[in-house]
């Protein structure tokens, strides 16, 4: 709201933050280049906060979120991708 900055936490510091961070990221990569690295994106939340997106069902959750915004958002004609 307002495109300012977004505070995030969760009750471990780590966990769902690090997916909500994730997919964040990766929209935004996708938005800006037309791609989305989802590996080199947690790897790179993975880096600031150690111990954030650690187990198979919450790095699949971020390729779910991010899939299912992107099937949503074609369907109704309202996410543009901004390729350069």
């Amino acid at each position: 709201i307002g495109g300012g900055p977004v505070v995030v936490h969760c009750s471990d510091t780590v966990s769902r933050s690090g997916v909500y961070c994730s997919v964040s990221i990766g929209l935004e990569q996708c938005k800006a280049e037309g791609v989305v690295d989802v590996f080199q994106v947690t790897k790179a939340v993975r880096r600031s906060k150690p111990g954030a997106v650690t187990t198979l069902e919450q790095y699949t959750s971020i390729y779910d979120v991010i899939d299912m915004y992107l099937q949503m958002n074609s369907t109704y004609g309202n996410f543009s991708i901004n390729k350069q």
